[in-house]
């Protein structure tokens, strides 16, 4: 007998297999986008830990108003929907609070990985032209500097100031969310958009 025609399962076991376990469909809120799903569990959880680094960490309340000061900041530099910001920051608590502010902004996230090399962070920024990039202290030089740069180190604690409360809604789930570059392994890397509805979903 060939081996291509050889059943392994049974009818009933097959359709178990392909059809019964992989009905996964679900109802998800397809009017929201990712940082409306944060600001629901703010109010649910405000004291809860969000995030923990090392030996630091922020409540959901905590987050939230550092990443809305980034926010208003941000807006406030132009940035609104489907703009590109880009992050060139190291794993650390202003890593989410930039994400996070950058989305409430209503732009979309570019992350730039401190440790790609040079030419590849210069050639994604060329790429996307993002309006701004936001760095930390030990990234800062990792990207050219005739670019519009905020640095997360110097100027974190302050947003808070400029307004802590959630941004005015300015975009729906249809809005790019961030974009993600491919390793580049076939030749130059392409960037792929994606938008807050594919996110939630998932």
């Amino acid at each position: 007998q060939l081996l291509s025609e050889f059943k392994l399962l049974t009818e009933a076991e097959q359709t178990q297999l392909l059809v019964e376990w992989n009905g996964v469909e679900a109802e998800y809120p397809r009017d929201k986008c990712i940082h409306h799903l944060f600001e629901m569990q703010v109010e649910k959880n405000p004291d809860a830990i969000a995030v923990v680094f090392e030996e630091k960490q922020l409540t959901y309340r905590e987050l939230n108003g550092k990443a809305n000061g980034l926010a208003h900041y941000l807006r406030a530099q132009g940035i609104g929907p489907d703009v590109l910001v880009g992050i060139c920051v190291e794993r650390s608590l202003e890593m989410i609070i930039g994400i996070l502010g950058i989305l409430k902004a209503g732009g979309a996230y570019l992350p730039i990985d401190p440790s790609y090399p040079k030419e590849r962070i210069i050639f994604m920024i060329e790429n996307t032209r993002p309006a701004v990039i936001l760095v930390h202290e030990p990234t800062h030089d990792v990207v050219p500097g005739c670019l519009r740069i905020i640095d997360l180190s110097a100027e974190c604690c302050n947003f808070e100031q400029v307004n802590g409360e959630n941004p005015a809604y300015v975009i729906h789930a249809q809005n790019l969310a961030y974009v993600i570059y491919t390793s580049g392994s076939t030749g130059k890397p392409k960037g792929s958009g994606l938008a807050h509805q594919g996110i939630v979903n998932r």
